[in-house]
């Protein structure tokens, strides 16, 4: 049987929330980069909107490129617009989307999808909260600032005792420390944690870094690799798989104590 934690640390998106994406709304975005440059800046609306995905696409890259190295560092608001996006855009353009890095950052994410709170969460974190386990967010982002705002407008906030974020301590994971700061806020060791994450190379990888009790991916069974390295300890399909692993866990070590 698997021991119930003393805190369940989760990733972002693809286990706390569910993200609709829309690239239908990029276009409107670059307009408003555009419109942001003015009309001196030399640039049209598809050159922007060609550079705004082409940027995308090599940060992607890059993420995807660091995820075997022990500490990978989490990229620049201002290294985002000015060297993977507006590389090529002169100088006064790309030093001015530098300049207003974080708020574009923070619209870029708005403009790319939606977001909602994962089908079975509310009542894993109440089922945590019930019991006395700590609840936390270990999560790789370009804006934590915009995750704890969401945190906010969907009632999670209350149930969340602490929240890391990449583009806030500066490493990515599968750092080992992105897991090991949540743990140590919350005053419990790594070994009596659950690290939930939708991802063998990110996630799961972390938390075996980390020396996380049990590493628990979230992913569909139609989604999972067999070939996969590192196996996590258990996998669920969505939130309300977690919800009954968590309550079979916590059920489990009060029969016992009984």
């Amino acid at each position: 049987m698997i021991a119930p934690p003393r805190a369940l640390l989760l990733d972002h998106g693809g286990v706390l929330v569910r993200s609709v994406q829309h690239p239908e709304r990029m276009r409107d975005f670059a307009g408003r980069v555009l419109a942001l440059l003015g009309p001196g800046a030399g640039l049209d609306h598809d050159t922007v909107l060609a550079d705004i995905a082409a940027g995308r696409a090599a940060y992607r890259a890059w993420k995807n490129g660091l995820v075997r190295t022990g500490e990978p560092r989490e990229i620049r608001h201002r290294e985002l617009w000015e060297d993977f996006i507006a590389a090529d855009w002169p100088t006064a353009a790309r030093a001015l989307v530098g300049a207003e890095a974080v708020p574009l950052c923070r619209e870029l994410i708005l403009a790319e999808s939606d977001k909602t709170l994962a089908p079975g969460m509310p009542e894993t974190l109440r089922l945590a909260r019930a019991h006395g386990v700590r609840t936390g967010v270990v999560s790789n982002t370009l804006l934590g600032s915009l995750n704890r705002d969401m945190a906010e407008r969907l009632g999670t906030a209350p149930c969340l005792d602490v929240q890391v974020y990449s583009d806030e301590i500066g490493l990515r994971k599968p750092a080992a420390d992105t897991i090991r700061l949540a743990a140590r806020a919350l005053s419990v060791d790594p070994a009596d944690c659950w690290y939930v994450g939708d991802n063998y190379d990110r996630d799961v990888l972390c938390g075996r870094r980390a020396g996380v009790g049990v590493t628990v991916l979230m992913r569909p069974a139609g989604r999972r690799d067999p070939a996969a390295r590192p196996r996590p300890d258990v996998a669920v399909a969505d939130g309300h798989g977690l919800y009954e692993l968590l309550r079979a866990a916590l059920t489990t070590k009060e029969s016992t104590a009984a």
